[in-house]
């Protein structure tokens, strides 16, 4: 499984297979999320809930062979949060430019070719992909070296990487050629957010007045300086201005909500974010959006929906922590969706920098000490399982799951009498669990206590009725009890 793939690597070779994002095999089965650069497919303007797109979504039909209309699908597909369909029109945009045939009389392959990095460009500004930013940048630049444009996103995406000489150069070019032009500061602000100064970065841009062309970007960000700073008020002002300048008019279809932040905080935290087709992030607080989707990705049933909302936490956690926002949240988060997704090395690379830094918090979570010990089960580390299990059931003592691994991992440490008191435990919490009926039947097997050994295989089979690895140990432990009353 792939997954938070940074996509410069989908613009490497135009006419190789993309993949962008967490993806499930349900996921790919359904959903048909895989788009191949060289046969591309525009997807009808219905967005997955089955909501009309607004009347910026063009009902495109056939595949297109014009990059304009690909192109201004990626930018509104991009403003509406939608990045995977952002990809796949770049691509099917990126597919008609390498074409060797001569460019069309009502477009130039310039002016595209310009366009499409742009497009880029500025999809991983919004992603928070810097470098690769900059590299598509910089390439579109050698060609248009004084476009005002491509200088802009140069000059943000650089700032954002730390590059203060790049930065403050672009910034300066702006500030001399036009008194008040907002982009020098906007690019200003953005390099003392990279270095952690954001009182200076608030100070630049709260007089600020963002051009037309990138005023729903300017906004946006100011929104989040505003956020970190726990400027509430005026971050909820400028992330309405930048809900309400989408380059391309009205938008239907977008609403806001107010939601908790990822981390856990008063009612004051509440932020508001603003959604597209009740799913897509369009603005608002992506800490909120990030702690919404991974509500709806709790409360799914498996399938495709609960693909989609693993998808979304993954990668909006991955932002958030590539701009170092709440980040123990966003490693949790992630962490406990790549564990659903069983990308066990990733999930325990997560979930111990979320334990460690919770931990210098004095906010240490049991749920992260559970998943931990139960993934290092799978491994069959049981020393490293352990230890995480004990911290786990110290602070959640009602956690039955975690009792249950205990018990499993203090068999395998040869810890008899604590395995059966932690599996008894367990089964207080909750008696309707085959798993904690298997772990002590095969306690007692181990012990030739074939009686009780048999008693809990037996409920174990009763509720488990399927489970072949429940049948075969009940009946290897019915003959092993034969043969003793035989002997």
């Amino acid at each position: 499984m792939i997954l938070d793939q940074n996509l410069s690597a989908e613009y490497s070779n135009p006419t190789a297979n993309r993949r962008w994002g967490f993806f499930f095999p349900l996921l790919l089965l359904l959903l048909n999320l895989a788009a191949c650069a060289s046969a591309p497919t525009v997807r009808p303007s219905l967005d997955q809930a089955g909501l009309r797109v607004s009347a910026a979504e063009d009902t495109l039909g056939p595949v297109s062979s014009d990059p304009r209309v690909l192109l201004d699908a990626a930018h509104r597909h991009r403003w509406l949060g939608d990045y995977l369909r952002t990809v796949e029109f770049l691509d099917a945009a990126d597919a008609v430019l390498a074409t060797e045939e001569p460019a069309s009389a009502t477009w130039s392959r310039a002016a595209m070719l310009r366009r499409l990095a742009l497009e880029k460009a500025w999809l991983h500004y919004d992603r928070a992909e810097w470098r690769e930013g900059l590299r598509v940048a910089r390439l579109a630049l050698q060609q248009e070296p004084g476009d005002k444009s491509l200088r802009l996103i140069y000059g943000l995406l650089a700032a954002h990487d730390g590059r203060r000489s790049d930065a403050f150069e672009v910034a300066d070019d702006f500030s001399r050629a036009e008194d008040h032009n907002p982009d020098g500061p906007w690019i200003r602000a953005a390099y003392r957010v990279s270095t952690g100064q954001l009182r200076e970065a608030y100070n630049l841009v709260f007089p600020l007045n963002p051009n037309r062309e990138h005023q729903a970007e300017c906004w946006r960000e100011m929104g989040e300086i505003a956020e970190v700073l726990r400027e509430y008020s005026q971050a909820d002002r400028w992330y309405t201005e930048s809900a309400h300048a989408p380059p391309f008019g009205h938008a239907r279809g977008v609403r806001s909500r107010e939601y908790p932040r990822l981390k856990p905080g008063s009612r004051k935290t509440h932020q508001k974010v603003w959604l597209a087709f009740d799913r897509y992030y369009v603005t608002g607080s992506l800490s909120a959006y990030t702690r919404l989707a991974w509500d709806r990705f709790e409360t799914a049933e498996p399938g495709p929906g609960k693909a989609f909302w693993a998808e979304q936490v993954v990668n909006a956690a991955g932002i958030l922590l590539r701009k170092g926002i709440d980040e123990p949240w966003a490693y949790r988060v992630r962490g406990l969706v790549f564990e659903f997704g069983g990308e066990t090395d990733r999930a325990i690379r997560d979930l111990k920098t979320a334990s460690r830094r919770l931990q210098r918090l004095a906010r240490p979570d049991g749920r992260i000490e559970a998943t931990l010990g139960h993934m290092y089960l799978g491994k069959k580390d049981h020393v490293q399982a352990l230890s995480h299990l004990e911290a786990a059931v110290d602070m959640d003592p009602a956690s039955a799951g975690a009792w249950r691994d205990l018990g499993l991992a203090l068999i395998m440490d040869e810890q008899k009498e604590a395995a059966e008191q932690a599996l008894n435990r367990s089964l207080e919490l909750d008696p309707e669990s085959a798993t904690s009926w298997y772990n002590r039947g095969l306690l007692y097997l181990h012990a030739k206590d074939y009686d009780r050994a048999l008693s809990d295989l037996q409920e174990a089979a009763r509720l488990a009725p399927r489970n072949g690895e429940v049948i075969d140990l009940l009946q290897r432990t019915r003959a092993l009890q034969r043969r003793q009353d035989g002997s």
